[in-house]
C-alpha cells in the first residue's frame, strides 16, 4: 500500500560503470558507486537463490480465498484490524471498483473474450485496493512491445523491482544503474566477470566460469510446450544464460548520434499505433523504426538493436528478462523516454485513447500488475513518479540544426558580402585599365612612419 511516489527525496538513476571521462563517470563518487553495485549483485543474488519458492501468486494470497474468488474482491485488510480493508484507517488505501478500459483496440489481436488478460483485471477481481488461475498463454499478444504501452510497462516493471531491491537491502535509496549502449561498438562493455559475465573460452555463448552468473538458470523460456499442455510457465529451471560471442560478427550497437535522431522526435506515437507506425519517437525508440520515416520492419535500431546484439536469451522478448543486462538496459531506454518527456511536455491526448494494440490504449491496466495501473498514470517525468537519471543525453537534432542554421546563414552572409566585393574590384580594375590611371592630387607624401611618438 505504499505508493513508491511517496518519497520525499528522489533517487537518481546511475551509470553501471564509471568510464573515464564521460558524463556517466563523473556523476556519482566512486566509493558511492561501490556501494550501489554491491546493493545491486546482493538484491540479484538473493533473487536468484534464496527467493522463498511459495512466492508464484500473481495476486495477494490474502485474496485467493473462496469467498474473495467468488466475490471477485481482492481487499484484504492491512495488519491484523478487520476493519482496517487497503489499510483504510491510517489514510493508505481503500477499497474501489476496478475501472477497465472499454475503448476499442487494433492491431492483429482480433479475439474477444477469450484470454483471460482482457480488460485486465476483470475476468479475475472487478474490486481491488487503491493506494493515495489460470489462463491460456496466447503468444499473439504483446501487452509490453509494438505499442504505445512499451515505455510505461517497462517503466513501472523497473520501478517496482527497484522497490523490492530496497525492501531486500533495507535501503530506500538505493537505485537500479543503467547502461549506455549507444556506444557504436561492437562489443559489451559491461559483460566483464565484474559486472555481467564474459564469456567462456571454450563455449563463447555461456557466461564465464568467473562470473557470478555462470550458474544462472532461465525461466518460462517454452512457450511452444506450454500451448501444446494448455498450461502456463511453472517457473522451471530451463538452462542456462546464453549471449553473443563477442566477435565474429559486424553487427554494432547503437550510436549517440541514433539516441539524438530519436530526440528530435516531437511525436510520441503515430497510427496505427504499432511497429509500423513512422515519424514515432516511441517505434523509434523501441527500435522498428528510424526517425527519418524510412520503415523497415527487418531493422532493428536502438533498444531492439542492444537486445538482438546481445542474442541468445536476450533476443527473444518473452525470455529476455531472465538475462540481468536486461534491467540497465531498460534503465537506459527509460532515460531516453524521460528525456523527452522533459523536453517536449505531451499532453494526455498525446497517447490515443483507443484503436492502439490490445494492452496499449491510454487508460487500459497493464498487464498483469495488480492493484490495477493505467498506461496514463506512468505517462510522466521520472521526477513527477519519484527519481532522476544522472545522465546528460546529446541535444536533439533539432536544436542541432537551429544551431547549424544560425552559424550557417552567418558565415554565408559573409561569404556573400565578401564575393561581391571582389567581383566590384574586378569591375573597377578593369574600368580604370580600360581609361587610363589618373592621379587626384599631385601631392608627394613624406615616407616618415608613423610611430608611437608622431
Amino acid at each position: 500500500m505504499e505508493p513508491w511516489q511517496g518519497h520525499a527525496v528522489p533517487w537518481q538513476r546511475s551509470p553501471c560503470s564509471a568510464r573515464s571521462g564521460s558524463a556517466e563517470g563523473q556523476s556519482l563518487h566512486p566509493a558511492v558507486m561501490g556501494a550501489l553495485r554491491w546493493l545491486f549483485w546482493a538484491g540479484l543474488g538473493y533473487l536468484s537463490c534464496c527467493w522463498p519458492p511459495q512466492a508464484q501468486a500473481q495476486f495477494p494470497r490474502a485474496c485467493m480465498t473462496v469467498d474473495a474468488l467468488h466475490l471477485k474482491r481482492c481487499c484484504p485488510p492491512l495488519g491484523t484490524e478487520p476493519g482496517n480493508v487497503c489499510g483504510s484507517l491510517q489514510g493508505r488505501g481503500r477499497c474501489q471498483g476496478v475501472q477497465a478500459d472499454t475503448q476499442p483496440w487494433s492491431g492483429p489481436y482480433t479475439l474477444r473474450n477469450v484470454d483471460d488478460r482482457e480488460r485486465w483485471p476483470l475476468k479475475f477481481f472487478n474490486q481491488s485496493c487503491r493506494c493515495t488461475g489460470p489462463g491460456h498463454p496466447f503468444t499473439g499478444i504483446d501487452f509490453s512491445h509494438q505499442g504505445p504501452a512499451f515505455v510505461t510497462w517497462h517503466r513501472y516493471h523497473l520501478l517496482l523491482l527497484e522497490r523490492d531491491l530496497q525492501r531486500l537491502v533495507g535501503n530506500d535509496s538505493f537505485a537500479l544503474p543503467y547502461w549506455n549502449f549507444a556506444t557504436g561498438r561492437n562489443e559489451c562493455d559491461v559483460c566483464t566477470d565484474q559486472l555481467f559475465g564474459a564469456s567462456r573460452l571454450d563455449d563463447p555463448g555461456l557466461i564465464s566460469l568467473s562470473s557470478r552468473f555462470s550458474r544462472w538458470q532461465i525461466v518460462c523460456n517454452s512457450l511452444d510446450d506450454y500451448n501444446r499442455l494448455v498450461t502456463l510457465c511453472n517457473g522451471s529451471d530451463e538452462g542456462p544464460l546464453r549471449r553473443r560471442p563477442p566477435a565474429g560478427s559486424s553487427e554494432r550497437l547503437p550510436t549517440a548520434e541514433d539516441v539524438q535522431s530519436c530526440l528530435s522526435l516531437q511525436e510520441f506515437d503515430s497510427p496505427p499505433f504499432f511497429r509500423n507506425s513512422s515519424f514515432s519517437f516511441r517505434n523509434a525508440l523501441e527500435g522498428f523504426d528510424k526517425p527519418g520515416g524510412a520503415l523497415n520492419l527487418r531493422m532493428l535500431s536502438l533498444h531492439n538493436l542492444a537486445h538482438s546484439f546481445l542474442n541468445g536469451t536476450s533476443v527473444l522478448p518473452h525470455a529476455a528478462a531472465n538475462d540481468p543486462i536486461f534491467v540497465v538496459l531498460h534503465s537506459f531506454t527509460d532515460a531516453i523516454f524521460d528525456e523527452w518527456m522533459k523536453r517536449f511536455k505531451p499532453p494526455d491526448n498525446a497517447w490515443p485513447e483507443e484503436l492502439a494494440p490490445i494492452g496499449h490504449n491510454r487508460l487500459y491496466n497493464m498487464v498483469p500488475f495488480f492493484p490495477p495501473v493505467t498506461n496514463n498514470e506512468i505517462f510522466q517525468t521520472a521526477e513527477q513518479l519519484g527519481y532522476t537519471y544522472a545522465i546528460d543525453l546529446p541535444g536533439s537534432l533539432d536544436e542541432t540544426q537551429a544551431w547549424a542554421v544560425t552559424v550557417g546563414s552567418t558565415i554565408g552572409g559573409a561569404l556573400t558580402a565578401l564575393a561581391t566585393l571582389l567581383l566590384l574590384l574586378v569591375l573597377f580594375q578593369r574600368r580604370r585599365q580600360r581609361r587610363g590611371f589618373e592621379q587626384l592630387m599631385n601631392v608627394r607624401f613624406s615616407p616618415k612612419k608613423y610611430m608611437e611618438e608622431a
